[in-house]
């Protein structure tokens, strides 16, 4: 089974992060939502969302995929505190292991802090730009390099998960969705 982990912190921005499990588990992914202090995480636009474990519960797995919704100020959340050592620890277990980083939005600045995106292509939501200086930094709506997927914000979410899709199960499961959502 194909698996992932969404890691949401409050004020993450929703479109981003429901969008995205939607997509995957529509595509079969088993997907593991992890609440950073709790199972109760508050969007951006203070819609409640119930996660299935708490960040601490998914211990030492591995999963195929590692998703950093952004929004704010839930990716400064996902970066600092006690909270933020632990998500630099699953990134780093998950790279050294050849898994997929995947962000969008302001996300990718925290991959782009903490070394992930050295000499790599990245994007990111235009205001971020400026905090994006360890990486090539590209204006395209969704950039691949080696095995880290970023994406621009809530209107490319879409592209985000199904490029997600592409990557873990198939060309072939994306061009399915895709029509299926009438995305072309």
């Amino acid at each position: 089974m194909t698996t992932a982990l969404v890691i949401l912190a409050d004020g993450f921005e929703e479109v981003e992060a429901v969008s995205v499990i939607d997509i995957l588990r529509r595509a079969q992914i088993e997907v593991t939502v992890a609440g950073m202090s709790d199972v109760q995480v508050r969007g951006a636009h203070d819609i409640l969302v119930r996660a299935d474990v708490k960040l601490s519960g998914v211990g030492a797995s591995l999963f195929d995929a590692v998703i950093l919704p952004g929004g704010e100020p839930g990716t400064t959340h996902l970066q600092s505190g006690a909270g933020g050592a632990a998500v630099k620890e699953i990134l780093t277990r998950h790279a050294h292991a050849g898994k997929w980083l995947c962000a969008i939005c302001a996300a990718p600045r925290i991959l782009d802090a903490w070394g992930f995106l050295d000499g790599r292509q990245a994007t990111s939501f235009p205001g971020t730009k400026p905090h994006m200086t360890h990486c090539h930094y590209r204006e395209d709506r969704v950039v691949l390099d080696g095995q880290v997927i970023t994406s621009r914000g809530p209107g490319t979410a879409l592209e985000f998960a199904v490029t997600i899709v592409e990557k873990l199960v198939s060309p072939a499961a994306r061009q399915r969705l895709e029509e299926a959502l009438v995305m072309k």
